[in-house]
C-alpha cells in the first residue's frame, strides 16, 4: 500500500480513505494491464511484471513526482533516497513568449517584398514534400536572380518525404554532373 506523507504546513481537504481506495484501484488495474501486455500467468507477481516491462512501481513514481513538484515548481528543498534536491542547483524552465493578439500587427511581421540579395554563382535548391496522398520532389537552379533550370516529379503516394528529399538531391547532383548542365 502507498504511504502518503503530508507536510504539516499543507492542508488536505480530501479524505485519506478516498485516496487509499483510488490508489488500490489504480494498482489493481495496472496489474491487469501488465498481465495483458506480457501474456504472463495471473499468478505472476506484480513486481515481476513491472520489472519485465520496465515500469516504475506506483509508490516510487508518486514519490519521484512529489520531489519534482516540490523542487521544480514550489522551489523547496526535497530529499529522496538520501539525496538532497535543492532548487538553486537547477536552471529555471524556459519562459514563454508574451503574445498579446490585440497589439499584434501582421503588417509589421510579414513582408511580401523581396528580402534576399542574389547570391553570385550557381545556386541549387531542392525540396521534397507530401500533402495527403500526393508526394512530390523538385529542384531548381538559380544563377544570380534568374531561374536557369527546374525539375519536378510526382512520386507514388507510398513514398515518404525523406525519399522525396533524397530524390531531389540525387537529381540535382546528376544535373550538376552533366557535361552541358541542362
Amino acid at each position: 500500500m502507498l504511504n502518503i506523507n503530508l507536510d504539516k504546513s499543507v492542508s488536505c481537504s480530501m479524505d485519506l480513505s478516498i485516496i487509499s481506495q483510488t490508489i488500490q484501484a489504480i494498482e489493481f488495474n495496472s496489474e491487469e494491464f501488465l498481465l495483458n501486455i506480457t501474456g504472463a500467468y495471473s499468478t505472476t507477481p506484480t513486481a515481476a511484471l513491472q520489472v519485465i516491462e520496465g515500469i516504475i512501481p506506483l509508490q516510487i513514481k508518486a514519490e519521484q513526482e512529489a520531489v519534482y513538484v516540490r523542487t521544480a515548481r514550489l522551489y523547496k528543498t526535497s530529499n529522496y533516497n538520501n539525496i538532497n534536491f535543492n532548487p538553486n542547483n537547477y536552471e529555471d524552465g524556459t519562459t514563454s513568449t508574451k503574445f498579446y493578439p490585440a497589439i499584434f500587427q501582421l503588417e509589421d511581421r510579414i513582408s511580401l517584398e523581396k528580402q534576399f540579395l542574389p547570391v553570385p554563382g550557381l545556386n541549387i535548391c531542392t525540396d521534397g514534400s507530401k500533402i495527403e496522398d500526393k508526394t512530390g520532389s523538385a529542384f531548381c537552379v538559380m544563377e544570380e536572380d534568374i531561374t536557369k533550370y527546374e525539375w519536378i516529379a510526382q512520386l507514388s503516394p507510398f513514398n515518404t518525404v525523406f525519399q522525396a528529399e533524397l530524390l531531389a538531391i540525387q537529381e540535382a547532383c546528376l544535373w550538376e554532373a552533366r557535361p552541358t548542365n541542362g
